[in-house]
């Protein structure tokens, strides 16, 4: 079965396909504007049309009443393969989009996956465990390998276990599982001519050219004019508190491998930007002496001292 009509917006958690998907139904329809934002700078205040994986997706197009735009995340299963995904949904659908993070909104994307969709920092799932899992299934990988692994009693309740550990066990085990969730970098694997690849770049910093690429592409009827939403946009913006992380976390890396000398202190460093400062490091070939580090050091120089070859 085909449903020519509906538009598929697939993405992956934190990537703002709801965002997404307002702008679109927004700009489509004679509807008033009414901002989608929360406090916290999601879109969430927006529902529209969600679809829970390929076996949301497989009962929603024998829907009788199809919606102009879908989202649904393109992985779910870890055995599940992105590209054969993709091809499925586009065997029923004229034309897709595809929104991903791109080399600048890496930790833009896992900074809002961890606020905006799981919330406790126990919640992230592991390699080979992907975000939809039961709870029960990443609360026993937790418990496993934190229990086992760290000098935690088992008495110890989940957010009172120290911030060292929490850093070290997302570094080990959540960076790994989400860059295998949307299997990294994926754009460059595979394309489709009925599929337009949207990078979270362009459609924050570049929205009044996105929208008019996708109007084309998708060959939309805008009952509106896009700049009728770009003060919504602009306010959207200044809600986003994880932008300037890739930037950031990029800039500590390299000066504590290169020595050279940077501050961070006045800076916005939450949890998975220090736990992904760590997985990067890792992957350069040091690791961070960090039994009981608390407090993340707030520059190159103390950072560097706490290093070893690993």
């Amino acid at each position: 079965m085909t449903i020519e009509k509906t538009i598929p917006i697939i993405y992956n958690a934190g990537a703002y396909g709801t965002y997404l998907e307002w702008s679109l139904s927004t700009l489509t329809t004679d509807i008033d504007i009414v901002s989608p934002l929360t406090e916290e700078g999601s879109s969430h205040n927006y529902k529209g049309t969600f679809v829970t994986g390929m076996e949301g997706w497989s009962k929603y197009i024998d829907t009788n009443n199809p919606a102009k735009f879908v989202r649904l995340h393109p992985k779910n299963k870890k055995e599940e393969n992105i590209s054969n995904n993709l091809e499925i949904i586009l065997s029923t659908v004229d034309r897709m989009i595809y929104l991903y993070p791109d080399q600048n909104s890496v930790l833009l994307n896992i900074n809002n996956a961890f606020d905006k969709a799981f919330k406790e920092w126990y919640h992230c799932p592991g390699p080979g465990i992907t975000e939809s899992a039961p709870k029960k299934d990443i609360l026993k990988f937790f418990e496993d390998t934190v229990y086992q692994n760290w000098p935690v009693s088992r008495d110890i309740l989940f957010n009172d276990i120290p911030y060292w550990i929490k850093r070290e066990f997302l570094s080990l085990n959540f960076m790994p599982s989400w860059h295998a969730q949307i299997e990294w970098f994926h754009p460059a694997q595979w394309q489709h001519p009925n599929c337009l690849t949207v990078f979270i770049e362009d459609l924050l910093h570049n929205f009044k050219p996105t929208m008019q690429h996708l109007q084309k592409f998708l060959n939309l009827d805008f009952k509106k004019d896009i700049d009728q939403l770009i003060p919504y946009h602009l306010e959207m913006l200044k809600k986003q508190i994880n932008c300037g992380q890739d930037l950031l976390c990029n800039q500590i890396v390299n000066s504590t491998i290169q020595d050279v000398e940077f501050g961070w202190a006045n800076s916005y460093l939450p949890l998975p930007s220090q736990s992904w400062v760590q997985w990067q490091l890792r992957n350069s070939g040091f690791e961070i002496q960090c039994h009981g580090l608390d407090i993340f050091p707030t520059n190159s120089i103390n950072l560097k001292e706490l290093l070893y070859k690993i």
